[in-house]
């Protein structure tokens, strides 16, 4: 079977002078996708390998969803590629009909395969039903809702520990961002948002821009993914664009038994300043936008997270990161 290289960059591993990081170290970056040509020529052109903004593992593999087919305004389905070595692409789907797919998680209660989505009109989070059909489960508007101001939806979906399911919105123009939690009712093997809560997420959406740039739906902080960290805390990605270089931290969420305020603690970041490469030679980290737990390795918890190009290749990558919890 032959292959196409969809992206040479680098692959690395075995850092050394990295970040210190108490939870997590990170031991993979993968930049290099190669895609079996018989599976690329049965899309049409404009379906690409690229904009990957969801990621998620299961039964062995790793599944990354794109939030558009290509640079088209037409075409703004979304696919699902699946890897099982994290760089040969060994599977491309449709993906059930979605347009612009923000998230993908696969819901071990309810067998069904859920989502989050962000569009021009609505954003929101549905589920893929047992007819292979998407169904709603909360939509709210893009145009004249404050929860989605400067084109910032919902991007981050997972399921805990206790049974519920969460979804946070991108950003705020105020100091928190609201995080809504959904309890499963085993009676119709769904969740029921109209028993949903609502928590307060710390949030600065400037911590990476000057005084003199201003916050808009390109630069500034955004919560780009959310997983289970424990019975009751949350890891959450925060990704900010400074209009030249990303950061991306980790944070350790809290959920409080009483009150609706949840407390933060930063225990990884991925910056311009890290020396992965070696000495004097940075890595950049670029969009990062998925994230998902692996297979256990040596003990750890394996962490993957993934970029999003913008299906730019000149500028940006898709870069797969592997980190292993040390907790």
């Amino acid at each position: 079977m032959s292959k196409c290289l969809v992206l040479v960059l680098f692959l690395c591993s075995n850092f050394v002078k990295a970040q210190i990081s108490p939870e997590f170290s990170l031991v993979k970056i993968d930049s290099i996708f190669t895609f079996p040509s018989d599976l690329m020529s049965a899309y049409p052109p404009e379906v690409k390998f690229g904009g990957i903004s969801g990621l998620e593992y299961f039964e062995g593999s790793l599944y990354m969803v794109s939030d558009r087919a290509f640079k088209s305004t037409e075409n703004q389905n979304s696919y699902l590629f699946k890897t099982e070595n994290e760089t040969d692409i060994t599977g491309a789907f449709k993906f059930f009909g979605v347009d612009n797919a923000e998230s993908i998680r696969i819901d071990k209660n309810s067998q069904k395969m859920y989502f989050a989505f962000e569009r021009e009109d609505s954003t929101g989070i549905g589920y893929i039903n047992e007819n292979n059909v998407p169904n709603n489960l909360a939509v709210f508007s893009m145009t004249n809702d404050t929860l989605t101001s400067e084109n910032r939806g919902i991007e981050s979906l997972c399921f805990d520990e206790n049974r519920n399911l969460w979804f946070a919105f991108e950003s705020s123009l105020t100091g928190s961002i609201p995080f809504f939690t959904c309890p499963f009712n085993l009676e119709n093997n769904a969740y029921d948002f109209n028993k949903k809560q609502v928590f307060q997420y710390p949030f600065d959406a400037r911590i990476c821009l000057t005084e003199k740039q201003n916050l808009n739906g390109n630069l500034g902080n955004g919560v780009t993914e959310i997983l289970p960290y424990g019975t009751n805390s949350l890891l959450v990605m925060e990704r900010c664009f400074d209009n030249a270089f990303v950061t991306m931290r980790l944070f350790k969420a809290e959920i409080p038994t009483v009150g609706d305020t949840i407390s933060k603690e930063k225990i990884f970041e991925f910056t311009i300043q890290n020396e992965y490469l070696g000495k004097n030679h940075a890595l950049k980290p670029d969009n990062m936008e998925g994230m998902t737990w692996g297979q256990n390795e040596d003990g750890q918890r394996v962490l993957y997270i993934i970029s999003d190009d913008n299906f730019n290749p000149k500028k940006q990558r898709t870069l797969l990161l592997k980190l292993k919890n040390k907790k």
